[in-house]
């Protein structure tokens, strides 16, 4: 009995630090603000960007794997797939939606890519694709904490 004393006890301990850590999420919670800037875009717009992001991320984890193995074939085939030629693809009714101030953050992707490309196929120098891959990382995390692409009704 006692011990079902403590567990019930423990329990409602347990429940109440839960309640307590629930309400004090969503008070903190209203008190966030998103302040990136906004890029409206249509539904189908977003969906192709995002499906770009996801790519990026594909691409670099590929080209991440391959160049610990020494692998630059992989690494010249995984980076070409989002290099200049995405960049290219992208339409022009989409990239005059952009503000200024991504178009200067936005490219560098493509062109890091590109970079990487041209390392692999040329001297395959590991700790170069290395220091591209990291300089990468470090233009989407600003972009990313820069911008969001929110849907325009």
């Amino acid at each position: 009995m006692v011990l079902l004393n403590i567990k019930n006890g423990m329990l409602s301990g347990f429940v109440g630090c839960f309640l307590g850590l629930m309400l004090f999420s969503q008070a903190n919670a209203s008190e966030i603000t998103d302040d990136r800037e906004v890029i409206w875009v249509s539904a189908k717009e977003k969906a192709m960007l995002l499906s770009d992001m996801r790519a990026f991320l594909v691409a670099s984890q590929k080209v991440l794997e391959a160049n610990l193995a020494g692998d630059m074939k992989t690494v010249e085939e995984a980076a070409r797939l989002v290099g200049v030629k995405l960049f290219k693809d992208m339409p022009e009714d989409i990239n005059a939606k952009f503000p200024i101030s991504f178009t200067m953050i936005g490219p560098r992707a493509y062109i890091g890519f590109e970079a990487i490309v041209y390392e692999a196929a040329g001297s395959g120098n590991r700790e170069a694709i290395f220091s591209h891959l990291a300089q990468l990382q470090k233009n989407c995390i600003a972009c990313h904490a820069l911008f969001r692409f929110d849907v325009k009704k």
